[in-house]
């Protein structure tokens, strides 16, 4: 961040120096003219340059000629582009300070979050993930390294970091080592390995998500910490096969990601610390009676796969995740329920 800063402040100098040496240029121009074709004392020509640049209008010491008035009126336009770019220039300065502002106060919100999930990449697929986040209620931190995108998302108060994702330093700065999750979503299959790696150096237990554009990269994220890898077009030309192969099965798919068109949905719910894995089942939670969930599937804590439809004397240990299926409230009172 400090070299985009440092930057932006080398611009404004240089503008700033244009501004003065065209004021002065401006005064010199209208100084020497007016001596070489009025003849008058060299303090009266600049006197007279300087009320004609600022267009005060003070009465005149003498009558110029013509080629004189002809001066006057380059003088006068000289001095109204000084003031433009001058306006200009302030305008721009007090801007860039109260982004500068806007993003400080923004850095202190995000140095507090935690638990919150980091997503690199706001383009296509990056907006899909931050929608399907707000309807979870999870808070985020976005890195984009687009402008127009970037101001779009600081105009809907959404916490953000300008950049490139797979710099160490702003990764660092989105509070990754804080992060419950983060998501690799940039357009660029080396750079989402980059970010996985630098991910998993500074949080070993967070999961990530990577996507992977050429299905070959899959092997690379997975090696260097990523969870899970998705390949949007892999993932794509599968659910348009299925679509027409499988329809039911497409539905019960979208049954389980949920939607605005799903009154029911499939979550992974883990179990609390609390527990008591000597006496807790699926029957003694009593799911169906007590909530209206169906017990879809159990994973146990570390193991990689779930076991589904399990038993109902399956026995459940602290750190297990449960896949309920049922409507939102309900599965919101389950977990409400737990200790």
């Amino acid at each position: 961040m400090a070299p985009v800063k440092n930057y932006e402040q080398e611009v404004q100098r240089r503008q700033l120096k244009r501004v003065i040496a065209l004021g002065l240029g401006v005064l010199l121009f209208g100084t020497v003219s007016l001596r070489l074709i009025e003849g008058w004392p060299w303090f009266e020509c600049l006197y007279f340059t300087v009320i004609s640049v600022t267009t005060v209008g003070f009465s005149e010491l003498h009558e110029p000629s013509n080629l004189g008035r002809f001066v006057v009126m380059v003088i006068i336009g000289g001095g109204l582009l000084t003031t433009a770019l001058a306006v200009n220039l302030l305008g721009m300065n007090l801007l860039s300070h109260y982004w500068a502002h806007h993003r400080n106060k923004m850095q202190k919100v995000i140095d507090e979050l935690s638990g919150h999930i980091v997503l690199c990449g706001h383009g296509r697929l990056g907006q899909i993930v931050r929608r399907e986040l707000d309807a979870a209620g999870r808070s985020y931190v976005i890195i984009e390294s687009n402008e127009e995108i970037l101001d779009e998302l600081e105009s809907e108060g959404v916490l953000c970091l300008h950049g490139d994702a797979t710099d160490e330093e702003l990764l660092l700065q989105a509070g990754i080592e804080r992060a419950s999750g983060v998501i690799a979503a940039i357009g660029s299959d080396a750079g989402n390995v980059f970010i996985t790696l630098t991910a998993r150096q500074h949080n070993t237990e967070c999961p990530i998500v990577a996507r992977a554009e050429d299905p070959l990269t899959e092997r690379k994220l997975l090696l260097v910490g990523a969870t899970r890898v998705v390949t949007p077009y892999q993932l794509g030309g599968k659910r348009l096969a299925h679509a027409f192969l499988r329809p039911s099965a497409v539905e019960l798919a979208d049954l389980a990601l949920g939607g605005e068109d799903h009154e029911m949905l499939i979550e992974e719910v883990e179990l609390p610390l609390g527990q008591d894995p000597k006496t807790t089942t699926l029957r003694a939670l009593d799911l169906g009676n007590r909530f209206r969930l169906i017990a879809v599937a159990v994973r146990a804590a570390g193991a990689p796969r779930p076991q589904f439809n399990p038993a109902a004397d399956h026995p459940l240990a602290p750190g297990d995740h449960l896949m309920l299926m049922g409507l939102r409230e309900d599965l919101d009172a389950f977990q409400a329920s737990q200790p």
